[in-house]
């Protein structure tokens, strides 16, 4: 019987462990943050270990610490040299702030559509978006995979453009051997709270292989100004923010960066678990993983297919029946971006950052819309998804592959041993 209908839960409270895991070392290191905190000086120690630790990681030779992973993307497409009226191509199926960093450059965020596959980028869609005034493209590591940066770094090297990586899902994944972070001309990556390398609040990272480009960074991240050494000028050269990340979560994401590749190690093996425990659960599609590249599971994506189970069910009212049930069965389900971005009403209505602006403040070339139509792999991927993971059914440890199969025996209930009642619980919804 389902839970919903007063059956016992697979997952008994406590049994999935939250994420981020937090240790003694951790504490410790932001003990020790503070004690070093006082007198108040820039940058911190803390922060120049966490730069060199993320640098060492990713083979990129500057970088810079953030207050969000936003701000570093913010910081990525300034460093690029994007400018108003520059077109930058960004996915359809992401977070925001992917092409909400455009618009800060007061420039003009130009969407492609999703490999069906992967949930990435489509390098063939990117190709088909370039014009004269394409400046960069950014690509996405969404869910915890690599976007397919060989395909994609052929259409910006053709056409001469900067490659952004927006890596905010997916630190300590891999692309034909290279790490997340070091895989396009810039990345940036975010250390919220719930991210795989978490800063336990907010933080992010800015890396990239270019002097000028950190030089630029470091403008944007502080109020414009140029540093020398250990000085200011305050002198501000260019429109900056601050941009600067929290000492205390500069120190607790260093601490977790030191354990990044054992709880790589074991997101992969829990993510690999659960995919072969679902191999035998119909109507659902688990996430697919190419053999160039591996898949950390910030995110476990599961599409919903009504159709591979006969059902003649809108496939939104099977998908909310399936987040219902497996929720009451103890198991944390949840909808991620229930529409693509450029179907915002940000971009639906044009409005920018007031009276129409980027698009109508005389930089812009005229004609810019944003249609569903254009994004049809998207679209539907926002219809069918529900996701486990994040911090409510962390694929990190503590969890283990005992935890990933009652993950699996939730859905297997819900989809296979209780189909009938999942079914009319979808139809219930429909007269509701």
């Amino acid at each position: 019987m389902l839970a919903l209908d007063g059956g016992t839960p697979v997952v008994a409270e406590g049994a999935v462990a939250p994420w981020p895991q937090v240790t003694d070392e951790d504490r410790h290191a932001v003990l020790r943050a503070m004690d070093r905190a006082t007198p108040w000086h820039w940058p911190m120690d803390e922060v120049r270990d966490l730069e060199r630790a993320w640098s060492e990681w990713t083979g990129m030779p500057h970088v810079l610490a953030a207050n969000s992973g936003t701000a570093a993307l913010h910081m990525a497409v300034a460093a690029a040299g994007v400018e108003p009226g520059d077109e930058v191509i960004v996915p359809a199926d992401t977070f925001l702030a992917t092409a909400s960093c455009v618009l800060q450059a007061n420039a003009i965020p130009v969407f492609a559509d999703t490999d069906r596959g992967t949930f990435a980028i489509d390098p063939d869609r990117v190709a088909e978006r370039v014009t004269g005034r394409t400046r960069a493209v950014i690509a996405v590591d969404l869910n915890g995979l690599p976007a397919d940066y060989a395909a994609l770094r052929a259409v910006a090297d053709r056409h001469g453009l900067a490659l952004i990586e927006d890596a905010a899902q997916a630190h300590g994944a891999r692309y034909r051997g290279e790490p997340v972070g070091g895989l396009a001309d810039s990345s940036a990556a975010s250390l919220n709270g719930s991210k795989c390398l978490s800063a336990l609040g907010e933080g992010g990272l800015f890396a990239t292989r270019d002097a000028e480009q950190f030089r630029l960074a470091r403008r944007v991240s502080m109020f414009g100004e140029e540093l020398a050494g250990q000085g200011r000028d305050y002198n501000a050269r260019i429109m900056g923010w601050n941009y600067r990340i929290d000492v205390l979560a500069a120190a607790f994401a260093r601490s977790q960066l030191a354990r990044l590749a054992r709880s790589t190690e074991v997101r992969e093996a829990n993510g690999a678990a659960l995919t072969k425990a679902l191999a035998e659960v119909p109507g659902i599609r688990p996430p697919i993983v190419p053999d160039d590249r591996t898949h950390v599971y910030f995110f476990y994506p599961l599409l919903v297919q009504p159709e591979e189970l006969d059902l003649d069910l809108p496939v939104d009212v099977f998908r909310d029946a399936v987040e219902k049930a497996v929720a009451a069965e103890g198991l944390g389900i949840a909808r991620w971006q229930p529409r693509p971005v450029p179907a915002q009403l940000l971009f639906q209505e044009l409005r920018g950052y007031g009276k129409g602006c980027p698009w109508t403040c005389g930089h812009a070339r005229p004609g810019h819309s944003y249609r569903d139509l254009d994004y049809p792999v998207a679209e539907d991927v926002c219809l069918r998804r529900l996701v486990l993971g994040q911090s409510f059914s962390s694929l990190g440890p503590p969890n283990t592959a005992r935890t990933m199969e009652l993950f699996a025996e939730a859905l297997h209930k819900v989809l296979v041993e209780e189909r009938d009642a999942l079914v009319k619980l979808a139809r219930d919804g429909m007269k509701g």
